[in-house]
Formats: C-alpha cells, sequence, structure tokens
C-alpha cells in the first residue's frame, strides 16, 4: 500500500471528508437537543414540577401542601410565587418592554437556582434600603438592555390587577383605569441571563424578560395579601409524578383556594362563589352531594333591576331573585312567603312575580298588575345593553323573613359595603339622582334584600351567562337543625368532590415536559444531512473515482495476478481489503473533523443563521454513540463505493487488463432514448399549460424535471452523432474539444448529469426565498389577510376599540381619533399556550387558541392550503357542529405538518377550564399566513369551552399602508399600559420567511460546496481521461500540435460538460419554481445563486487546468514506445 501512496491518500481524505460530514451532522442534532435541555435544566434549576392559575389562593397553600410525609419522601419543597405578564417602562426615558414577566419572590424562590448569594444575603436584593422611597426590583440582564437602565434607575410595572368577578360579567365590569395597575419600582440588581434571570415555565428557546418583586410588595400592590397563583415544587427523584402531587393537593385544598365560601345561618348552610356565580359544574356537585346526604336544596340566583315599574310609577335599582318557591313552606328550614296569616310555598308561573309589601305600597301595585322589570346585561362586546322584562304580580308577601333576607343577594363589589345607595361604587352607571329619600331608608333597614321574585326557571333564562346560572345554593336538613355540623360536613366534604383540575389547579411536571420536547419539532440531524448531501455524495463519489483511478493506475497488476492463477475473487478481496482499510482510516481522521464541522455549524447557528433558531445559547455537544454511528455509516458507505470498483474487474478481459488498459463495454443509445428527449418536452409543455390554468405549484415543477430529463436526453443524442469535419484552427481546436466530450459519452453523460441535477436542486430550493414586498399586506388572499398591523396585549382590552366613547374612555384624544378613523380592529380572544411556529425549537403539544370574532367569519380572507370540505366561505367551517366537545378549527399548513405533525382531518386535545378535554378537528390550513403560532376556533365556541378568558389579547387592525407606521406609534404610547405591542404583518411574516430563507441558504450554501467537490470529481474524470489518452496526445503532438493547442483542447473539453451541467440544471429549476417568481412576494436571490454557480464554474474551470497541466507537464512523445 505504500507503493501507491500517493493515490491512497487521496482517498483515505475523501473517506475522512464524508465521515465529517456525516457525523458531523448528527452531531448537529445531538447538539441542538442537548442545547435545548441545557435551556430548559438552566432555566427551571431545582423546579421540577409548577402548578400556574388563573385563580389566587392562600400562600399558605404551599405549606399545607408540603406538610405531610408523603410529600418529604418524594419531594423536596413547596415554594409559593406570584407570576404575571406586564409590561416595563423606564420611568426616566419612558422606553417601554411588553410581554415581561413579573415574579412575585422571596428567598425561598431563590433557593432554587444554582447561584448561591452570600449567607444571610439570599433574596435581601429585594429588599428596600434605607432612605429609597419606591420597593426594589431585580431585573435580568435582557430586560435592562430592552430598557437601557442600571442599578438605581425608576421603573413602572403595568399589570393585570386580579379580580374575583369576571368582568364580563355585569357586576365584574371595571373603568379602563382600574382594570390595569402601576407600580413604580427602583431597580436594586440586574442578574446574568442565566439561571434565575432566564427563568420561565413556557417552552421556548427565546430568552425571557424578566422582572423580581418582594412577594409582599407585589400582593399589596395587586390587593392580593397572602395569596399566590403560582407553586413550584422542587423533586428529590427525577420519577417523581405529578400525579402524586395532584392527590396532596386535593387533601390540601380549602374551599377558599377553589373560590368557594360556606355561611352558616340559623336554619340553612348557603355555599356561595368568591365569582358571584357558581360555575355549573360545581353546583351539579353541591346539588348532587346533597341528594347522596338526604339533604334538602334550595337553588338562588339573585340580580339588579335598575328598575321595577308599574305604569308610570317607578323603584330603581333593586335586587329581584329567582329560585324555586315550590321548595318553600311555613316551618320549613328555608322559610316561606307571608301574605298576612297565610303563608305559601306555590311555585310561581314563568311569567309570574312576587312583590315584598314595601315594593308594592311603593309602586301602588296590586295583584294581576303588570310589573316591567327593567335589567343591564353585558353585550357580545362587552357593551352594556338594557332590555325590558313583563311579568303579572301573582303575590304581595309581608316584610318578614325570606321577604327581607339579605344573605339572599352576594356581596356586590362596590354596594354591598356602602352605608347609603347614593354611596354606591358599583362597576356599571348608576343614575345617583334617581335615588329617592325612601331608597335610601330602605337600603339602611333592609341592605340589599330583595323586593321581587320569580321562578328560578325564568330568571335563569332572563339572567343566565357563560358563567353559571346560580349565585348560591343553601342546603338544610328536614328540621333545619345542626346546621354547624352540616357546614363543617360541606367544607370537609366538597374540596374532595370537586377535583383540582376541574378549578384551574393542576400541577405541571415541567422540567420533564422540557426535556421531552428539547428533541425538537425539527430533527437538526435529519436536517443537516439533508443540507449535507450533496456534500456527503460528492465525497464518497470523489473516493469511488480516486479509488477507481488508482486500479486503472494498477490494472496490470491485477492482471499478472489472474493470469498467474489468482482467481478472481482472491484479487477483489485484495483490492477491497486495501479499500475498506484506507476507508477505516480516514474514517478516523474524519471524526477530529466531525467535531470540527459540528462546532462550525453552531458557531453558524449561532450568528449567521441565528434567525432560525432565536438563541444564541447553543453549544456543541458530542456523544460517543453518534460518533460510533456515525463512522460505522460513512465507513460502509466509502467501503461500498470502492467495492463497486472493484466489481467491475471481473468485466475486463485478462488479455486488456495485462497491458494496463481498464475500458468498460461502450455507452449504447437505442431508439427508445432518441424518443424520450421529444416525449419529455412536449409532456413538460403540457404540464406548463395545465398548470397555468389550475395554479398547481406541483404541475410546475414536474414540468421543470421533464425539461432537465430532456435536456440530458437530447445531450445523449449530441453524444452520438458523427463528426466529419476537419480541424484547421484555434477555433477548431476548441470545437475539437467538444467533440472530444463523446468519446466516452457514458463517462460523459453521467458528468453533465450530476452537475445538473446537484444545479436543479440547489437553485430550485434557493429561489423559493420570499420576501415580503411592501404594499402585499393589501391583497386579502395573502398571508396578511389584507391586514397591515396586528397587535398582542398584557393586559386584555375589554372595550371595542372600533367605538369613539371606548377609545374616550382609553384616554385617546379628538386629534388621536381623527387619526384612527380609517382604521377598523377586529378583537380575538386568546387562551395562553405555547408557540407552535417554526421560531419555536422545542416541540411543543399545546398551542395557543384564537377565538376569531364572527367579523372576520364574515369577511373572510387569507389564503387557504387545504380545506376538509370544498366551500366559497371556508371560515364559515368554524360555525359547523361537530358534536360535543369537538370543535372545527383552523391552522397554519407549515405549523401543523412540522410543528405539530398533524394534517387536515386530525384532532389536536387542549384542557378546558374545569378540566375536561376538548379536541380541536382541523377543518382548514392557512398558506404561509400570520397565525404560524396559534389555532383558531370561532368565538361562540371560545366562550363555550373557555368561558373564564375574558376581553380581547389579539387584534388585526386594517389602516391604510401609508399611514400604518403612525398608526402603530399612537396606538403602542396610548395603550402602552396593557402592553400593547403592534407589528407589521409583513414584519410577522418576515420574521416567519426568515427561518424558511435561512434553511434555505444552508442548504445553498452546503449543496454548493458539494457541487464543488463533485467538479473536483470533474477534474479527476479529466485526468484520468487524459491519461488514457496520452498515446493519443504524443500523436497529436507528433504531427505538430503544441501542448497550448492540446491544452486548449482539453480544457475546452471539460469546461464544456460544466457549463452544460450548469446550463441544463439552472434552466429546468427556474421552470419549475416560476409559480414563486409570479406570487406576490416571491423573488430569487440571484446574486447568492449567481455567486454559488460561478464559485462551482470556477473550481470546475480551475481542477480542469490542474488536471490538464499534471498530464501534459511530462513528456508525450515517449507514450508512443510503450507496450499496449
Amino acid at each position: 500500500m505504500s507503493y501507491f501512496w500517493r493515490i491512497h491518500l487521496t482517498v483515505v481524505v475523501g473517506s475522512a471528508v464524508a465521515t465529517s460530514i456525516l457525523t458531523g451532522a448528527l452531531l448537529v442534532g445531538d447538539s441542538v437537543r442537548g442545547s435545548l435541555r441545557d435551556l430548559s435544566q438552566d432555566r427551571l434549576g431545582r423546579i421540577d414540577f409548577a402548578l400556574l392559575s388563573e385563580r389566587f389562593f392562600r400562600e399558605s397553600l404551599a405549606r399545607d401542601l408540603s406538610e405531610p410525609d408523603t410529600f418529604a419522601d418524594r419531594f423536596a419543597s413547596a415554594t409559593p410565587a406570584i407570576l404575571l405578564s406586564g409590561s416595563v417602562r423606564n420611568a426616566g426615558t419612558q422606553a417601554r418592554a411588553s410581554r415581561v414577566q413579573i415574579q412575585g419572590i422571596d428567598e425561598r424562590f431563590t433557593k432554587l437556582f444554582d447561584e448561591q448569594p452570600r449567607s444571610g444575603d439570599r433574596g435581601s436584593f429585594l429588599a428596600r434600603p434605607k432612605g429609597q422611597t419606591f420597593p426594589s426590583v431585580a431585573i435580568n440582564e435582557a430586560l435592562r438592555e430592552e430598557l437601557d437602565v442600571d442599578v438605581g434607575d425608576a421603573i413602572v410595572l403595568s399589570l393585570e390587577r386580579p379580580t374575583k368577578i369576571n368582568r364580563e360579567f355585569l357586576f365584574g365590569i371595571d373603568d379602563p383605569e382600574d382594570i390595569t395597575q402601576n407600580l413604580r419600582l427602583v431597580v436594586s440588581k440586574v442578574i446574568p441571563n442565566k439561571g434565575m434571570g432566564r427563568f420561565g415555565l413556557d417552552l421556548h428557546q427565546v430568552l425571557r424578560l424578566n422582572a423580581f418583586v418582594s412577594l409582599p410588595v407585589l400582593q399589596k400592590a395587586i390587593s392580593q395579601t397572602g395569596l399566590v397563583n403560582t407553586i413550584l415544587v422542587s423533586g428529590h427523584e427525577v420519577e417523581s409524578e405529578s400525579r402524586a402531587l395532584q392527590d396532596l393537593l386535593k387533601k390540601s385544598l380549602e374551599l377558599g383556594d377553589i373560590g368557594l365560601r360556606v355561611r352558616a345561618e340559623e336554619s340553612f348552610v348557603s355555599i356561595e362563589s368568591s365569582s358571584f356565580l357558581l360555575k355549573p359544574g360545581t353546583a351539579r356537585l353541591v346539588e348532587e352531594w346533597a341528594s347522596e346526604n338526604s339533604i334538602q336544596a334550595l337553588r338562588v340566583l339573585t340580580y339588579l333591576a335598575n328598575s321595577l315599574r308599574v305604569g308610570e310609577r317607578e323603584t330603581p335599582y333593586s335586587t329581584i331573585s329567582a329560585m324555586d318557591t315550590g321548595v318553600l313552606r311555613d316551618g320549613g328550614p328555608f322559610g316561606a312567603f307571608r301574605t298576612g296569616n297565610d303563608s305559601s310555598g306555590s311555585r310561581l308561573n314563568e311569567d309570574g312575580i312576587v312583590l315584598n309589601d314595601w315594593a308594592a305600597r311603593d309602586l301602588k301595585a296590586s295583584v294581576g298588575d303588570t310589573v316591567t322589570v327593567s335589567y343591564y346585561l353585558v353585550g357580545p362586546r362587552e357593551e352594556l345593553l338594557t332590555r325590558d322584562a313583563k311579568f303579572r304580580l301573582e303575590k304581595v308577601v309581608s316584610m318578614d323573613g325570606l321577604a327581607v333576607d339579605p344573605t339572599l343577594t352576594p356581596d356586590f363589589p362596590g354596594i354591598e359595603e356602602a352605608d347609603r345607595m347614593s354611596s354606591w361604587d358599583a362597576p356599571f352607571p348608576v343614575d345617583l339622582k334617581r335615588i329617592r329619600e325612601e331608597d335610601e331608608v330602605y337600603w339602611e333597614k333592609y341592605r340589599s334584600a330583595p323586593k321581587a321574585f320569580v321562578s328560578l326557571q325564568t330568571g335563569q333564562r332572563l339572567w343566565e351567562s357563560r358563567f353559571g346560572s346560580l349565585s348560591g345554593i343553601r342546603l338544610a336538613t328536614e328540621d333545619g337543625s345542626e346546621t354547624q355540623a352540616l357546614a363543617r360536613k360541606l367544607e370537609k366534604d366538597l374540596p374532595g368532590l370537586l377535583s383540582p383540575e376541574s378549578v384551574g389547579l393542576v400541577f405541571r411536571a415541567v422540567k420533564q415536559e422540557g426535556i421531552e420536547a428539547s428533541s425538537g419539532a425539527t430533527d437538526f440531524s435529519m436536517l443537516f444531512i439533508g443540507f449535507s448531501q450533496f456534500l456527503i455524495v460528492s465525497a464518497a463519489l470523489l473516493v469511488g473515482l480516486l479509488f477507481r483511478l488508482g486500479v486503472e493506475q494498477r490494472a496490470g497488476e491485477a492482471g499478472i495476478l489472474l493470469a498467474s492463477g489468482y482467481s478472481l475473487a482472491e484479487v477483489r478481496r485484495r483490492f477491497l481489503v486495501e479499500g475498506s482499510s484506507l476507508a477505516a482510516v480516514g474514517g478516523v481522521i474524519g471524526i477530529f473533523g466531525a467535531v470540527l464541522y459540528g462546532w462550525l455549524m453552531m458557531v453558524g447557528l449561532r450568528t449567521l443563521w441565528a434567525s432560525a433558531v432565536g438563541t444564541s445559547h447553543l453549544s456543541l455537544h458530542t456523544n460517543m454513540a453518534t460518533l460510533l454511528i456515525g463512522y460505522c455509516v460513512s465507513v460502509v458507505v466509502v467501503i461500498f463505493t470502492v467495492w463497486r470498483t472493484v466489481r467491475q474487474l471481473g468485466k475486463v478481459p485478462v488479455q486488456s487488463l495485462l497491458p494496463g488498459m481498464f475500458a468498460l463495454v461502450s455507452y449504447r443509445s437505442g431508439k427508445a432514448l432518441r424518443l424520450i428527449g421529444p416525449g419529455s418536452l412536449v409532456l413538460a409543455g403540457c404540464l406548463v399549460l395545465a398548470a397555468d390554468s389550475t395554479g398547481s405549484v406541483g404541475m410546475f415543477f414536474g414540468s421543470g424535471a421533464l425539461l432537465l430529463v430532456a435536456g440530458l436526453s437530447f445531450t445523449s443524442i449530441w453524444f452520438k452523432r458523427e463528426w466529419g469535419d476537419s480541424v484547421s484552427s484555434r477555433r477548431s481546436i476548441v470545437g475539437l474539444g467538444v467533440r472530444n466530450s463523446s468519446r466516452l459519452p457514458g463517462r460523459s453523460l453521467l458528468c453533465t448529469s450530476l452537475i445538473a441535477c446537484a444545479c436543479f436542486v440547489i437553485v430550485a430550493v434557493g429561489a423559493n426565498r420570499r420576501t415580503e414586498k411592501v404594499g402585499l399586506e393589501q391583497y386579502s388572499q395573502s398571508g396578511s389577510g389584507g391586514f397591515a398591523l396586528l397587535a398582542e396585549s398584557d393586559v386584555p382590552i375589554h372595550s371595542d376599540l372600533n367605538m369613539e366613547e371606548n377609545k374616550l374612555g382609553l384616554g385617546f384624544s379628538d386629534e388621536e381619533m381623527r387619526a384612527l378613523e380609517a382604521t377598523a380592529f377586529y378583537p380575538f380572544r386568546v387562551l395562553p399556550g405555547d408557540d407552535v411556529s417554526c421560531l419555536n425549537l422545542y416541540r411543543p403539544d399545546t398551542p395557543r387558541v384564537l377565538g376569531v370574532p364572527d367579523d372576520i367569519i364574515q369577511r373572510g380572507g387569507f389564503q387557504f392550503q387545504q380545506i376538509l370540505r370544498k366551500t366559497d366561505r371556508p371560515w364559515t367551517l368554524l360555525n359547523e357542529n361537530l358534536g360535543p366537545d369537538m370543535v372545527p378549527a383552523f391552522g397554519d399548513f407549515n405549523s401543523v405538518m412540522w410543528i405539530l405533525q398533524k394534517s387536515m382531518g386530525d384532532d389536536v386535545e387542549i384542557r378546558t377550564e374545569n378540566g375536561e378535554v376538548v379536541k380541536l378537528r382541523l377543518v382548514g390550513l392557512f398558506s404561509t399566513s400570520i397565525f404560524q403560532g396559534e389555532l383558531l376556533i370561532s368565538e361562540a365556541n371560545f366562550l363555550a369551552h373557555f368561558p373564564g378568558r375574558s376581553g380581547y389579547g389579539f387584534h388585526l387592525i386594517n389602516t391604510p399602508s401609508d399611514t400604518a407606521p403612525q398608526v402603530s406609534g399612537l396606538l403602542e404610547r396610548r395603550l402602552g399600559e396593557w402592553g400593547f405591542d403592534v407589528t407589521s404583518t409583513s414584519g410577522r411574516l418576515a420574521e416567519y420567511r426568515a427561518v424558511e430563507n435561512t434553511y434555505l441558504s444552508t442548504f445553498q450554501t452546503l449543496g454548493g460546496l458539494g457541487l464543488i467537490l463533485g467538479t473536483i470529481g470533474l477534474g479527476v474524470v479529466l485526468f484520468r481521461n487524459a491519461l488514457e489518452r496520452r498515446r493519443e496526445l504524443a500523436v497529436m503532438q507528433s504531427f505538430g500540435f503544441r501542448k497550448g493547442s492540446l491544452s486548449i483542447m482539453l480544457l475546452a473539453e471539460n469546461t464544456f460538460l460544466l457549463t452544460l451541467g450548469i446550463l441544463i440544471g439552472t434552466v429546468s429549476a427556474l421552470l419549475a419554481v416560476s409559480p414563486h417568481l409570479l406570487a406576490p412576494g416571491g423573488s430569487i436571490p440571484w446574486a447568492s445563486l449567481a455567486l454559488t454557480l460561478f464559485l462551482v464554474f470556477l473550481t470546475g474551470l480551475t481542477t480542469t487546468a490542474l488536471a490538464t497541466h499534471m498530464v501534459l507537464k511530462s513528456p508525450l512523445l515517449p507514450a508512443l514506445k510503450e507496450d499496449r
């Protein structure tokens, strides 16, 4: 082997290159997965499980959870905290950052991370130093850079003020200024972007903006003293399960933690909700419990009437209770209505109403009169609607017992604590001028006792909402005794009946989720193998060419061995062992190259291709198993190419091998081949015509591929034509070189085909890069849907921004409203979830969900890649009824297929607020839209399954493109406290395109390197051809041809093959991607593609020149004397 060390060295190098690329690509996948796993462990510290709820519960619940021995056996600690989202601004420069994670923490939280402050200093950076006016806040480095602040600077946090009553319910409505809460703080510490500084529970590699506030300070600021919404648990063992935590949580819960309260009265027990209405599931469980324990139940729904009217007389602002009067009886635990000395429990008719004596006297009403009840309802856009209901007065009851019971009315915020009606601070409009002195007297004596009563069925029909249909349930034994014992039993049993999941208290195994999701939605190993396929194939082919060249140089040796009696198998084995040894040695060297290649690719992902991965925190991870797999696969591939060459020995006669000849059977061309070219060309033309009418991208790509086949077929025919002209000039020398390309037509066609196919793929892929052109947002069938802007807010907007009065309430000036006259807003409801776009490297499984308003469903727009059922109005598919717990949904085609790994008609499971699972069935997929990060369902289905989500956190904004920048700035300034972040739709699409374009650029770069390596192989072919033709060249020299002319001839031959391959591949690729070129936003990166093709041509020209020089540098005439 040492004798032929030069050729063997080239084989070793080729094997090393193949191993480096293939194994390096596998290392890239390992490195991305390992880096994501490291990021998950870094951002979570010692946190293994997390409970993050929309509702607030006792801070001491964390202590109660950790007290049992069963907790200590499996878990280490339970840490309470508050986690909210909001915006932060620099108090000096007014620079603002949205989507900031605001954490209320204490020293228990800092123990969950590896940063170990000095003894006694843990958490003290949040203490307020003596003389400092405002509380302290710690921020991470990312937020410091965003706001350009430093230690000692003041910042202002803006976040949503929590509320127990939903803001879309009548008694939960807040003025805009009462929805957000500002908190001025002083930066006391800047935390590095690692560990605690990177903390976050969501699955995403992008660095979060974090602000840490002392837990008591944040609790006080948002009026949640002693309450938290998060518990973070650290586990002793990796295998600790969240199910065990759920069981412990269920045993530790108190009624207050799930928003319930029990009140024991003299003869009954009342169960009510802190959110005013009992959830339907809770009410059902209470009624079932009562039935199982032989307990009587009285269901109550109390509402507020703006007025009670009889004729011209009116009583303002009265509570009215709906109940099942059939269970009322004299002497019963719930009491009864009395009319004089008579008590009755007869049921009311649906149109019947009962007035207490005070109201009847005030209205001068008699039995049989018509009583009109006027009341408020909250409309679909949170506007207040006034409705009237007419009733027939069936009874007037005495002012005692149930008729004057103020406990029938839950605590009305802003009303219950008022001493006088004129002091009401109601969440809805109240005309205090209507309140009379007699109303004040009633309030002082009876407080919020109802003045009117209707049947429960009627009350629920009028005032039922998505939040519930009962304001309370009264429970009692048959004789109304032992209420305290009944209350204790209810407090003990009810938390066990209500699963924590049903009230949104769920522990997630966040660390395990992060580790599992770190496998990624995109397999970077396979991705980079695909990117590097031409490099790998070119390296393997180059090894085959080089080894074949070595075998051809030793053809005489093979002939002597065969003539001396060695069998063909033995000779083949001899060469195969040599080749395998070279492959093995090259593979070992390639392992080191693989580590270098992987490191370079990780550097590229952190820098040049950072837009595709969204983080610079990626590092090389080497794995012995991966190195071994890559080594074995690479060596096998190289050995296979060696075996293919060695196999040719049996096809060459011994008498040809002895003089060193290694020529194989000549290339042939039959009639069938002559029909392929014209047939492919005609078929390509037909596909172009068909595709032009149907718009089929696949047909255009097929036509391009057929044009490639036609071009190569015509080339093969050209290689077989007869040449009879003479040669007499320099120009003819070039022509002779071109003609010589048909000397070995099979070999020439192979070279041309390889170059053409490689160029076809590289140009076709590279040309698919898109840019979002200016003005594209005006097309409703584009990825932007015809919208210029989109906006997301940290605090949901509870006002219709299309109404002037709402803009005034939000602080817009007259001038600002005039600037928004041509702007329309389309609000979407938001269910938080994981980003399922290509911007997320993790593999998310719980996507964010948007509730689509009916305005969008009627308007339509956006381009669909697929729809489940053909219709001219695809958006109406969102309103179809698919059955219980099945909701039609839209998604983006790329996100659904590649990130969620679903397809049309598949289901995505989402857990609802009550712990049940609803399936979102994919009935429509967008084509490259702004909705790549979420799934869309109708607003009606959203409210049905997620009733607790109020407000609108996402807006599409239709505004003229020329005023979009001004509108964007105006909205961000005026709605800054809401974290209103406006983005151009073209900018959002560009973010998604950047990922796609980066991948295409990576493929083009690595593919171009592979193509360049392939052209080096072309030079090897030329070198082999020239060696075979040394006698021919010597004869031409003896007839007077100079070496310069011979060099031009050889250069012309290979340059022709190289140019022909590039032209055929490029032209065919441009036809294949023509739909992209004609589509809005379509463009070709001419500069980068031209540079790639030029480097390929230049490399091919250089290797050709080197090969020509190597052949012609030694004297040619002695070749005439060689024995053949």
